[in-house]
């Protein structure tokens, strides 16, 4: 894996993401990129511009961050680097990730909750495009994220055969099983059969693909799997 883009408001589940990044570099080199996101201040003065974009971090920030850097250099095979974003559009969110060579995204359930507008385009905007997301949970630290369930929806253009080739060059994760949501299946019948799978067969990680969507105002970040209490791994149908 090149590089890791963790979007972070320095809340303490962002030290989760650290964690899960440095584990799936798999011990190669890896840059780990923090984005802290900022709407661009509405001033016509370029010294007031420049003077509001000057944001100082609270004790809590300061102290996340610092312990994010001790992880790293415990880890002696990733780099960290701060990276200031102000403004966010789909052309610069795609030559970010191009820019900064990312393979993958991971988010954590205080960003994607996060109700502030800018926050909420970044996540929508990130979504449509190629790059894997892995969406977080609360519990992730719990979790060491090595065997997967495919949530297949009816008429995938991701197949498990490509999965079984896209997954281990990128990721240390294993599927072992696989369940086909079907569009008119009785809700509490699937997440009990769900549910049942991932017990049995001792699953941490779900898989799901996702399609691009009009970016909305309102905040409508959550997936739809996120009921099961386990981070999701989202992939673009279009990798295929």
């Amino acid at each position: 894996m090149k590089n890791v883009l963790i979007p972070s408001t320095l809340e303490p589940d962002t030290i989760n993401a650290v964690k899960i990044a440095i584990q799936q570099s798999k011990g190669k080199k890896c840059t780990l990129f923090l984005v802290l996101v900022e709407e661009i201040p509405d001033s016509y003065s370029s010294t007031t511009f420049l003077r509001s974009m000057k944001s100082e971090m609270t004790a809590s920030q300061k102290k996340v961050l610092e312990y994010c850097r001790e992880l790293i250099t415990i880890s002696q095979n990733c780099n960290l680097k701060i990276h200031y974003q102000y403004g966010i559009s789909a052309p610069l969110m795609r030559n970010l990730i191009q820019h900064l060579e990312i393979e993958l995204t991971i988010l954590s359930p205080s960003y994607r909750k996060d109700e502030r507008k800018i926050h909420n385009q970044f996540v929508q905007i990130l979504s449509n495009c190629k790059c894997p997301i892995l969406h977080l949970n609360s519990n992730c630290e719990e979790y060491n994220l090595t065997t997967a369930m495919y949530l297949v929806k009816t008429k995938p253009k991701l197949q498990i055969e490509d999965l079984h080739e896209l997954i281990p060059d990128r990721f240390d994760i294993k599927i072992i099983n696989k369940t086909t949501i079907i569009n008119n299946q009785n809700p509490e019948d699937l997440e009990s059969l769900i549910n049942e799978a991932i017990v049995k067969n001792n699953i941490n990680l779900l898989i799901e693909t996702r399609k691009p969507k009009k970016i909305k105002l309102k905040n409508e970040n959550a997936t739809a799997n996120e009921n099961f209490g386990l981070p999701i791994l989202s992939l673009y149908e279009e990798t295929a």
